[in-house]
């Protein structure tokens, strides 16, 4: 069964994604900027099941829902107690501290996700990642990072995207450390984001960098415990070279 999320990023996807994993179904994470045709797509094209979708998202879900069809089940995320017609609430539909009766027995070849692409030459394609994958990029990216069980991964990318995936929750999972996730990512909020959370190892993507670079110099800049950035895509040397002056993470790279 495949079972789609319409979530920010927030604890619940967690619980549906960990459990869905247990459960042997496939995960299906949308991307949240999607309208109801966009979302009605996915839908349909990934043969899904049920929908978990966020309270605040219910006006573009409704509207998918209603062209989609084989949806059977659809659970929302906070809000008021009150539902929507058809809806039944995720956090009531919880069983505390249970056990399944029957675990299926997994091969690691099986499909944990289906991620979809951005679309940008057609449709998106669900791509189909397997358990084994979600473990062997995690314990890369623990590798490649010489990650601890002291560390702290940060991220503020959205969870319906590979990399909060597989790199920050996997690879934290992957030797014990701790993943701080936050809702989205502000050049505005990001190092005190960084700060508050004892943040070690930071991943990006595209122009988080020049976006922060752009910020206005602050004597706070330097003020955290992050000893890696890690992503892409690369930059030139002049402005790697500036960024990890101003912000000091050559420094903690070097005494590693």
């Amino acid at each position: 069964d495949r079972v789609c999320l319409f979530l920010p990023n927030c604890i619940d996807l967690l619980h549906c994604w960990f459990g869905l994993s247990l459960l042997g179904a496939i995960c299906v994470p949308i991307n949240t900027a999607y309208k109801r045709d966009e979302m009605a797509y996915i839908l349909n094209h990934a043969a899904a099941k049920v929908l978990v979708a966020h309270h605040s998202m219910m006006t573009v879900a409704d509207g998918a829902v209603a062209q989609a069809k084989g949806i059977q089940h659809k659970l929302k995320v906070g809000g008021s107690r009150a539902l929507e017609l058809g809806w039944i609430s995720f956090s009531e539909s919880m069983i505390p501290d249970s056990v399944p009766s029957s675990i299926p027995v997994l091969s690691p070849q099986d499909v944990s996700m289906l991620v979809y692409t951005s679309g940008t030459t057609g449709n998106p394609k669900g791509v189909q990642v397997t358990h084994q994958m979600y473990v062997a990029a995690g314990q890369g990216f623990a590798y490649w990072t010489n990650a601890t069980v002291e560390d702290r991964f940060f991220t503020c990318l959205p969870y319906f995207h590979a990399n909060a995936q597989y790199y920050s929750t996997i690879g934290a999972m992957a030797v014990g450390a701790t993943v701080v996730v936050a809702d989205r990512f502000s050049a505005s909020r990001f190092w005190s984001q960084v700060r508050e959370s004892r943040a070690t190892i930071v991943n990006f993507i595209g122009m988080m960098l020049p976006v922060l670079a752009k910020q206005p110099l602050s004597v706070s800049d330097r003020q955290h415990d992050v000893r890696l950035m890690y992503g892409s895509p690369s930059f030139p040397s002049d402005f790697l070279r500036d960024f990890e002056v101003r912000c000091g993470v050559e420094d903690r790279k070097s005494t590693r």
